[in-house]
């Protein structure tokens, strides 16, 4: 698989939960703590380099496992998992050896681009701390990034 090919395959793959996300988004808004400081949308891609990621929220601020246990219902944007049908939901998948492109640099961002996308489809929204998108362990190429400030919309 190409480069080109894996970016469409991928872009794809998450343009198909976007739905699912933007379902998933207004309820992890309304379940953040008054604690809670900054909401990170975190894309950690596998250590493989095979494709595989996950996104997931956490909220920054005092005694992170209580806060962060307060949104753990509704943390996950996207997570897929190996399933007897196959990779759930479906997303390419490569082999790191057989390629000669930053395979994780690739996930983090168009996951990114992705979240934006989706977030902006909500227009104004009512979240009273900052909302970032971040790359785990410096993958991407363009996170971290800032969807919104923290000022009440």
């Amino acid at each position: 698989m190409t480069e080109s090919e894996f970016i469409a395959e991928l872009t794809g793959a998450l343009d198909g939960q976007s739905d699912a996300a933007r379902t998933q988004i207004p309820l992890l808004l309304a379940s953040l703590p008054d604690a809670a400081t900054r909401l990170d949308l975190q894309i950690f891609p596998a250590q493989d380099g095979d494709g595989f990621f996950t996104v997931r929220a956490s909220v920054d601020g005092p005694n992170l496992y209580v806060i962060n246990k307060s949104i753990d219902a509704h943390a996950d944007l996207f997570d897929a998992k190996y399933t007897e049908d196959g990779v759930q939901p479906p997303i390419p998948i490569v082999d790191c050896f057989d390629v000669d492109y930053p395979v994780n640099d690739i996930v983090v961002d168009c996951a990114a681009k992705w979240l934006q996308t989706v977030w902006h489809s909500f227009g104004d929204i009512k979240c009273n701390i900052p909302v970032v998108v971040v790359g785990h362990d410096d993958y991407g190429t363009v996170t971290p990034i800032e969807l919104h400030s923290g000022a009440a919309a």
